[in-house]
């Protein structure tokens, strides 16, 4: 559902007690720092062949695309610009953002 509209996310491997993310300088450890536990298990795929399974994933959605296609549309840009653009009139508070800190 994401992959159509250009907004991709990262799988990064985390332990299953959520202490430790499998990024980074830690991509390559194949143990948790903490309890020391692997960080998959082997499943059998065939009578052979065996793969392995991490316990759990965390799915990272990076923000910085998500804000410029918030900004790309022109209405939501008007509308988020707002606070920046408007001018206050003398006397009359419009808006908390017309008042004095």
């Amino acid at each position: 559902m994401m992959k159509p509209l250009g907004l991709g996310y990262h799988k990064i491997d985390i332990y299953s007690n959520f202490c430790m993310l499998y990024y980074l300088e830690n991509v390559k450890l194949i143990e948790c720092r903490t309890y020391w536990h692997t960080r998959s298990t082997l499943k059998p795929k065939t009578d052979r062949e065996k793969t392995l399974i991490t316990h759990k994933k965390l799915r990272y959605f990076s923000i910085t695309l998500r804000l410029q296609m918030l900004f790309m549309l022109p209405k939501t840009t008007e509308h988020i610009t707002w606070h920046h653009l408007h001018d206050a009139v003398d006397g009359v508070m419009v808006y908390p953002s017309d008042d004095e800190a």
